[in-house]
């Protein structure tokens, strides 16, 4: 599963980055933040436990239709995302790294001054982090990760045209993302150190909040 899931964000982002430079109509900068829940579980494990999951982001933003041009637009969200889980334990993991979101909208009202717009997402992204350090019981464990992400969704917002340079562009909605990638653990004991690696999968639900300006 890891590998097909990289497999797909590899495909994913680099079409979204061929949109990006072959569509450009409305661009601009968007910041975004989230907040959900899910779960994760190790190979090793015999069920999965929770998780509580929060992100921030900011990035480029391209719009193909930002007005009332066409009754369809494609909007693509490329950027940089923290990204923070925290499992029932307590361990928090923090990580970084960058993600494409293409969304396909379909206009519900627009004209000269607003668009109303609604419809599904595509999200793909790949990161990187690590835990805090934790007591194991006899001894403390850190863990170092890799992982690759690929969600779906919804979205709906409103493009209000302030003047001919200037949309602003807020929009909000929901997304279902599951997650794959290796763990490396390096664990201390007695003044020994141990260290191995293991696959994760995980899978998180949030809802999100973004606003971007576009010229």
């Amino acid at each position: 599963m890891k590998k097909l899931l990289f497999a797909l964000v590899a495909l994913i982002f680099t079409s979204s980055l061929w949109c990006f430079s072959a569509l450009a109509i409305g661009i601009g900068g968007y910041v975004d933040v989230s907040g959900g829940s899910g779960d994760a579980e190790w190979d090793s494990d015999f069920q999965s436990w929770d998780i509580d999951a929060s992100a921030a982001a900011f990035g480029f933003v391209l719009d193909t239709a930002p007005m009332n041009e066409r009754t369809f637009n494609y909007r693509l969200n490329a950027g940089v995302a923290a990204q923070n889980f925290e499992d029932d334990f307590g361990v928090e993991m923090e990580a970084g790294g960058i993600y494409a979101e293409n969304i396909f909208g379909f206009a519900l009202i627009r004209d000269e001054n607003v668009r109303w717009w609604l419809g599904p997402l595509v999200r793909v992204g790949i990161y990187s982090g690590e835990t805090d350090t934790f007591n194991t019981g006899g001894g403390t464990q850190q863990i170092d990760f890799d992982y690759a992400e690929i969600g779906f969704g919804a979205v709906t917002g409103v493009n209000f045209n302030i003047n001919d340079r200037l949309i602003l562009a807020p929009s909000i909605g929901f997304r279902h993302c599951v997650f794959a990638g290796t763990g490396e653990f390096n664990e201390y004991d007695g003044g020994v150190h141990y260290y191995w690696e293991e696959d994760i999968t995980g899978e998180v639900t949030s809802v999100f909040a973004n606003f971007a300006v576009l010229f």
